[in-house]
């Protein structure tokens, strides 16, 4: 079994509106980094973090479910999520807990109001973000719309990474906004690609959007960016590890989980740009002496546990979920 550090570890909430698809990506992640052989369906009650009887009864998820996955030499834990707002006790203790957020928005259904509320709770919480757009290869789904509606809430901080590229109603490939690069997919890689003229339009916007995001980040960069100066693509890489990481830039990105395509670049993206445990302070109390300290995973110190869930299994039994903040937990 790996063993990760802190650094590597990313413990990522997934929110959104009810059936907007977060157990269907989930499983996509899972397919993408060999967890599984094959993608489950919520209709067909095979998924991975709808494994209740309930939940496979009623198609969609009731309960929050962890779900880890190995990518790039990091950890992600995925805190899944209900949607319907009869369970928001089970979302809020899954943010409790997470480090950052993904908020799924349906490129079908658009920016709905669980869309809203899991930005609030993000906010509450102060928690890092970005926001993934599924459902991209549904016929009518729409990439700009989200985007206008989420700038038209939220304001420059949200940033589009990705621009699709659709043809006869389908998803082949997208544009890199951040490198002006188009990539189309052929089977399970993507390869280079010319931009083409009718994604044109769009790709203005988002990298126009993608720019405000940046100059906002400093007087500097705003400045420049009144004057008309280009950023260098390294600029707005650093501009993007730095910000994501304190809120200030959200980032949006798309794809497709039944398709499984846009979820290698998500999982990317999460590992490098989201925050670890580490950079967050955490006070902690010694049980002996009650001496209140700074935690803040540090393996020296004493050590400092939450439990945020316990599960009764009918074939395994009880046992709970633990967040370790400091110390080293032994079994």
């Amino acid at each position: 079994m790996n063993v990760y550090r802190s650094d590597n570890i990313r413990n990522v909430v997934f929110l959104g509106h009810g059936g907007c698809g977060k157990t269907s990506l989930v499983e996509a992640m899972a397919k993408q980094a060999g967890l599984t052989s094959r993608i489950g369906k919520v209709t067909d009650g095979n998924t991975i973090s709808d494994f209740d009887k309930e939940e496979i009864k009623r198609k969609f998820s009731i309960t929050t479910s962890l779900v880890p996955i190995e990518w790039e030499g990091s950890k992600i834990n995925i805190l899944d999520t209900p949607g319907y707002f009869d369970f928001i006790g089970e979302v809020e203790e899954a943010v409790r807990v997470a480090d950052a957020a993904v908020i799924v928005v349906s490129g079908k259904a658009g920016v709905e109001v669980g869309t809203e509320k899991a930005w609030e709770l993000c906010e509450r919480y102060h928690l890092p973000r970005m926001i993934f757009v599924t459902e991209m290869d549904v016929d009518h789904a729409s990439f700009r719309e989200p985007v206008e509606k989420l700038t038209e809430l939220y304001g420059k901080k949200i940033a589009p990474f990705h621009q699709p590229i659709r043809e006869n109603e389908k998803l082949v490939g997208y544009v890199n906004v951040v490198k002006m690069a188009g990539r189309r997919w052929e089977g399970d890689t993507s390869v280079e690609c010319e931009i083409p003229d009718y994604c044109q339009p769009n790709l203005g916007i988002c990298r126009e959007a993608l720019l405000e995001a940046v100059a906002e980040t400093s007087e500097e960069y705003m400045e420049r960016y009144f004057t008309g100066e280009e950023f260098t693509e390294e600029e707005i890489d650093a501009a993007l590890r730095e910000n994501v990481r304190d809120g200030s830039i959200v980032p949006v990105t798309m794809g497709s989980a039944l398709e499984c395509r846009g979820i290698a670049n998500l999982l990317t993206d999460i590992v490098k740009y989201l925050p670890g445990p580490s950079g967050k302070e955490v006070i902690g109390t010694a049980v002996r002496t009650g001496e209140v300290f700074e935690a803040n995973y540090e393996e020296s110190k004493p050590t400092t546990s939450y439990i945020f869930k316990t599960v009764v299994d009918p074939f395994i039994g009880k046992y709970s979920l633990i967040k370790v903040f400091s110390g080293i937990l032994h079994n």
